[in-house]
């Protein structure tokens, strides 16, 4: 049986980074507001949306997120957690209060597609 987390009672361990890896984050307008105050250009963090143009994302690299930090033991953590993305601090739960996971492919399964040789 798959464990169920709460809402009430789910706290992110922000060491296995997968949400901030494999995950686009919309930005609202107070999130641009917020990390600017960080001292962040927009060029910085910002990226347009494919989709939606008129939108904003979070600025992702190779291994994701910018504001992911790699640590030499192999863990990551967020440098700008208090003052990250709104959507971040609700993740994963947007729409229950119950979930079975809080990796991305758990949550969002549809999302990622699996190429194995045959």
């Amino acid at each position: 049986m798959d464990t169920i987390l709460k809402k009430e009672t789910f706290e992110c361990n922000r060491y296995c980074g997968e949400c901030c890896k494999k995950l686009i984050v919309r930005l609202t307008k107070a999130d641009i507001e917020r990390i600017r105050k960080l001292g962040y250009e927009d060029e910085d963090f910002v990226e347009r949306d494919l989709v939606y143009r008129n939108k904003f994302v979070l600025r992702t690299e190779k291994e994701g997120c910018i504001f992911l930090k790699r640590h030499k033991d192999g863990t990551y953590s967020c440098i700008i957690y208090k003052n990250r993305p709104k959507i971040c601090g609700q993740y994963p739960f947007f729409a229950k209060n119950l979930v079975g996971s809080c990796l991305p492919n758990k949550v969002y399964p549809s999302a990622f597609v699996s190429f194995s040789k045959k």
